[in-house]
């Protein structure tokens, strides 16, 4: 696979990264828990039911950043699954070929 372009996406309620359904790779990731502690999954897919690759729960009224060395890749595309105790996440992505 190549890479067709990268970049950083915030979101601040669950959604897809990056184009729906392509495959992409994610180097990190940084959320904010608000005063309860929030989780952030990534799914490979498109929505909340695909496989589940990354689930982390925060600390509260921190932010959280998780490093992936070399990018955690996913297929199928990627869905960030996050709770109502996340205010937002970044990702620091790739598209892939």
């Amino acid at each position: 696979m190549g890479v067709l372009g990268s970049g950083s996406q915030r979101i601040t309620a669950d959604g897809i990264l990056g184009s729906s359904g392509k495959p992409l790779r994610v180097y990190n990731l940084t959320w904010l828990s608000t005063g309860t502690a929030g989780y952030v999954g990534l799914r490979n897919g498109t929505t909340t039911a695909d496989d589940l690759y990354y689930y982390k729960d925060g600390t509260a009224s921190k932010s959280y950043t998780e490093n992936f060395d070399g990018g955690l890749l996913f297929p199928a595309g990627c869905f960030c699954d996050i709770d109502e105790n996340v205010l937002w996440v970044v990702a620091e992505i790739s598209k892939e070929a």
